[in-house]
């Protein structure tokens, strides 16, 4: 299974046995590959934290500062610090601009049939930026399980709710899919207007490229094998 993630500088394309990245740096597009070890997936989520704006950055040092804090000494907090998984429960709805973007071009070139190619960028560019398989599904189903319980229960129960929530949105997606169609709707429209944004050809391109190494790295390992 391919899966994609977004991140501030650019797109990268996995399934279990390689990872390729294809991110902008001064402009530039670079691009590398790895086989998937977790030295490589601790390459990942370096790329993914430390590729936000330094605003951002320091949003969430204070964040995790204040929670450190709340537990040290838990008369130091004056908000719930449960209310912090919350907050990065709901990500997605907050991404940077460039990010947004990224996400964007990641959608289109899974949206595309065709075979993915730089030639083929204009029609990856029209291609649809909802994702059926986007993790703003997942998002939706925990933000359902903890608005709906948020007004009687505790923010820690209504966090728990939500990520039962979410659990049950990971495993019980086809299921879901047929019967609860709403709430991938909800997800598509949240695609379409919050958590993507249209790419620049910049986007799409690195997005492609990334694919585009991620097929070779994915062959050459099948024929090797």
């Amino acid at each position: 299974m391919i899966m994609g993630i977004s991140f501030g500088r650019g797109v990268l394309f996995h399934d279990r046995d390689v990872l390729a990245c294809a991110e902008v740096k001064n402009g530039v597009i670079h691009v590398w590959a790895e086989e998937m070890t977790l030295k490589t997936i601790l390459k990942l989520w370096y790329r993914i934290f430390f590729s936000f704006p330094w605003y951002y950055q320091l949003f969430h040092l204070v964040l995790v500062a204040y929670v450190v804090a709340s537990l040290i000494n838990p008369s130091w907090s004056f908000i719930n610090p449960a209310w912090v998984a919350i907050y990065v429960a709901g990500f997605h709805f907050v991404f940077p601009r460039g990010l947004k973007k990224f996400h964007g071009a990641e959608h289109k070139v899974f949206s595309y049939g065709g075979k993915k190619s730089l030639d083929a960028i204009d029609k990856i560019a029209r291609a649809d930026i909802v994702n059926a398989g986007c993790s703003t599904n997942l998002v939706v189903w925990f933000f359902i399980g903890f608005l709906l319980t948020i007004l009687f229960l505790p923010v820690e129960w209504s966090l728990a709710c939500g990520a039962a929530a979410l659990l049950g949105g990971m495993l019980g997606d086809r299921f879901l899919r047929k019967y609860c169609g709403f709430a991938y709707k909800l997800s598509a429209f949240f695609q379409r207007h919050v958590t993507t944004k249209e790419p620049d050809r910049l986007h799409l391109e690195t997005a492609i490229r990334s694919y585009i190494l991620f097929e070779h790295m994915r062959d050459r390992d099948r024929q090797a094998a």
